[in-house]
Parts: C-alpha cells; sequence; structure tokens
C-alpha cells in the first residue's frame, strides 16, 4: 500500500491487539515503535514450552478478522495447517457426544442440529428448538433485561434443566468467553453463542492450527514489523503518560526516558493501563472511571504428552471438573499432547491438593482419550494473568470503544466493546478498529 502518511504511532503492548495494530498501520505508512514489557512480542499468551512444543490454537469458522489476518500473513490458506475437528461433550456418564453439522442452509441448520443433539434430552431440545422459531419468525423477542440477569437463571426461565446447564451449556459459555453461567450475564452468554451457533453454516466450523499462536501469528508480524522499518523494543515498560490539555504528550518509561509521539495506542489490560494515567483524567472522564470497574481472572493451561499416536485431533468440552475443555492433537508422529484449559482459581478450589500424575489420566482414560498402558511423557501448567474478562451482569456497560475522550489515544485489546467476548478475535477486531480510526480521519 502506497504510504499516506510520516506520522509516528507509539503502541504500548506487544500483544495480538497491539500487533495487529502496528501491522496494519505500517501498511498504511505510520511510523511504528511497540514497547512491552516481555522479552519477545506475543507476551504470556502465545508462550510456547521448550520441552513440549508448540502450543495449538482454535480458530472459528466466525471468526472472520482472525483468518483475514491469517491469509494476510501467509498467502496460501494451507501453509497454516488448518484441520477441521467437531465439537464434542463429556455427559455425566462419561460418554462423549458428538455436536452435528447439518449441510442446509442457515438458519434451518441451526435448528435440524439441535434437534439432532443428543447431549440434551429431547423435551429440553424441543422446547429450545421452538423458542427459536418463534425468535426467527418475529413471534417472540429476546428480553429487554439480558444483560441484568445471569446465563444460568435466564436458561433455567426457557426449559434447560439443571444436568443440561452443568454438561452442555456450562462448559460451552466456559470455552467461548471464561465465565461461569452462574457469573456471567444472560447477554453475554447470547453474544457469546450467536455467532458460531445461530449464523452462517460455515461459521459453525472449528478448525485446529497444527502450529501455536506465536509461529503462525505473532513472529510473522514481527518479522514483518522489523522488514518494513518498525521498532519493537522488549523489557521495556511505560511508567506514566504525559499529557498537555487533552493531549498526550509522551510516554515516561521504567528507566527514565521519553518516547514521544504523535498517536498512542494502549493495548493493555485495564489493570495495567489505568496506573499510567493522570488523576485529572479518572476524575473527569466516565471513559476511565469504568476501566475500574471491570474484573479480570488468570486462566491456567495445563499441557501433557502421551505415548500415543494421534490420528485425529480432538475437542471436547467438559461439564463437572475444574477443566473447561480438552484439545487433543499430534504432538510428534508418536505422541499425542493434551491441552486442558480453566480458570486458576477453579482449579485451585476444585482440588487444591491434587496430584496432577494421577489427575489428569484418569480423566483422560475416563472418556477414552488416554488408551491404556499409554504412558506420560511430560507436563507442564501455564497461568496467564488477567486472561479472561468477568462477564458478569453490568459488565457490558464498562468495556469502552477504541475512541478515548484524549484528542492522540486509542485504546486496543480483547477485553474492549467489539461486540466479542473477550477473545483472540477481539483483540484482533480491536487492532483493525485503531488502525482504521487513523488511517481513515
Amino acid at each position: 500500500m502506497t504510504s499516506t502518511t510520516a506520522q509516528s504511532v507509539a503502541i504500548l503492548g506487544g500483544g495480538p491487539a497491539g500487533l495487529t495494530t502496528a501491522y496494519q498501520l505500517t501498511r498504511h505508512g505510520y511510523r511504528v515503535t511497540i514497547i512491552d514489557r516481555h522479552p519477545i512480542p506475543g507476551g504470556a499468551l502465545t508462550g510456547d514450552h521448550p520441552h513440549d512444543g508448540p502450543e495449538p490454537f482454535t480458530v472459528l469458522g466466525c471468526h472472520h478478522a482472525t483468518q483475514a489476518l491469517l491469509r494476510s500473513l501467509h498467502g496460501d490458506p494451507e501453509q497454516l495447517e488448518l484441520i477441521d475437528i467437531p465439537l464434542e461433550f463429556r455427559l455425566h456418564d462419561s460418554s462423549l457426544i458428538r455436536y452435528p453439522r447439518a449441510w442446509f442452509p442457515a438458519p434451518l441448520h441451526t435448528w435440524v442440529n439441535l434437534l439432532r443433539f443428543a447431549g440434551l434430552p429431547w423435551n429440553e431440545r424441543w422446547r429450545l428448538a421452538s423458542w427459536l422459531e418463534r425468535l426467527w419468525e418475529g413471534d417472540e423477542g429476546l428480553p429487554a433485561d439480558l444483560e441484568q440477569r445471569t446465563a444460568d437463571e435466564w436458561l433455567t426461565s426457557i426449559g434447560q434443566g439443571a444436568k443440561t446447564r452443568q454438561m452442555v451449556w456450562n462448559p460451552l459459555a466456559r470455552w467461548l468467553t471464561g465465565n461461569d453461567l452462574s457469573t456471567m450475564s444472560a447477554d453475554a452468554f447470547v453474544t457469546s453463542m450467536r455467532p458460531s451457533f445461530l449464523s452462517a453454516r460455515l461459521d459453525s466450523r472449528i478448525s485446529v492450527s497444527q502450529g501455536s499462536l506465536q509461529t503462525c501469528l505473532v513472529q510473522p508480524i514481527a518479522e514483518t514489523l522489523t522488514e518494513v522499518g518498525a521498532t519493537i523494543i522488549g523489557n521495556t515498560e511505560a511508567a506514566q503518560l504525559r499529557y498537555e490539555r487533552d493531549h498526550i504528550s509522551g510516554v515516561l518509561l521504567r528507566d527514565g526516558s521519553l518516547l514521544q509521539a504523535d498517536w498512542y495506542i494502549a493495548a493493555l489490560p485495564p489493570q495495567q493501563l489505568t496506573p499510567l494515567l493522570p488523576e485529572r483524567w479518572l476524575t473527569r472522564y466516565a471513559y476511565f472511571q469504568q476501566l475500574a470497574e471491570l474484573r479480570s481472572v488468570d486462566s491456567t493451561i495445563l499441557h501433557v504428552q502421551a505415548e500415543q499416536p494421534c490420528a485425529t485431533p480432538r475437542l471436547v468440552l467438559l461439564g463437572g471438573t475444574a477443566f473447561h475443555s480438552v484439545l487433543a492433537t499430534a504432538a510428534t508422529p508418536d505422541r499425542t499432547g493434551f491441552s486442558l484449559i480453566t480458570t486458576d482459581s477453579q482449579f485451585v478450589q476444585a482440588r487444591p491438593d491434587s496430584n496432577l500424575e494421577t489427575l489428569i489420566p484418569d480423566l483422560l482414560r475416563s472418556m477414552g482419550l488416554l488408551r491404556l498402558g499409554s504412558a506420560i511423557a511430560s507436563s507442564h501448567r501455564r497461568t496467564i494473568p488477567n486472561a479472561i474478562l468477568s462477564l458478569s451482569p453490568g459488565t457490558k456497560l464498562h468495556r469502552p470503544i477504541q475512541r478515548s475522550p484524549i484528542a492522540n489515544l486509542l485504546v486496543a485489546g480483547a477485553w474492549t466493546d467489539t461486540g466479542w467476548p473477550p477473545n483472540l478475535e477481539s483483540a484482533i477486531v480491536s487492532g483493525n478498529r485503531c488502525a482504521d480510526a487513523l488511517a481513515l480521519r
């Protein structure tokens, strides 16, 4: 793309949101500098364990911004090694039920899939399908108070039983958002479900990459930025935003130096952003005051490798356990890698003194994912601080848009108001919006 400006942009944070913003801005000719507290771009979200190899990640068919960015970076989609996988649920008896995929036009495919899904009792399937039909035909609408009610309360009101909520809807909500039905708003639950299950047929696809987020997304962006002359400074933190009237005049770094630019993008979690803001802004602008109302929890990923081959990747959602999902992929031709995900607090509360060497193999064998006699070759646990934004009732009003009240400051991150749950797609959408806000002004 032809350069349209020589203006400079300082981006605070080198995670997916900050990197996406930088990548798009350099294509418009902006001079970009990224500073990040981690030694390499990507942050805690993208760490690969040196002994167990890359961590695979999933991409949903509805994640159009993520797919577009990956295609822009790699050109040929086959280079990404994306493999379509089904969605499975573990029920009370440890049996696995696959969510069906009917090849009908929307919205008929949703209705047919729901009626065929044996994970729900027949009477609950029929009640839900009938409710969806009335919704599509306009005979019934979504309640106006969904943001004030919990998802668990609302699902109960439309005829979904306790076992179904525990074994199907709760693990699905935790997989999509990291939040429990009992604590998240009904609006957040519906918003997270709609793109994958209530939209176009292809949007319901789930693909897993054999590479990691680091190798598929972060590293290619970093290499592209370096090639076009962008500056990436690691092991560096911002200490304070300096201002003159209602403009940022510079970023004071921890080493005492001052970074100055024409524009500033804060691609940081709210817990890291608010301490940088001048007290005057926190008291004057509701936009910044609301950031203090956002709450996040840590995410924990347990990686296990077993001495057995994996012919087909599997994704199983788990109810009744601390972990909400397990992803099985081929780590090597002779090894299967399992990634089990939860929030740190849920794992600690569920099994505070658990022996992972016994707990995890038993769980995997109960689902038939780990063969009898197969040995666990390695395991490690990784915690991502503040990875999951709480979507409790009322949170929707506190998620900020990209444009701040400060003329030359924009905000990016999965936690911002993008219309998505706080996931990778949300981070990339926020980065695109920041870049568009500058390029189209």
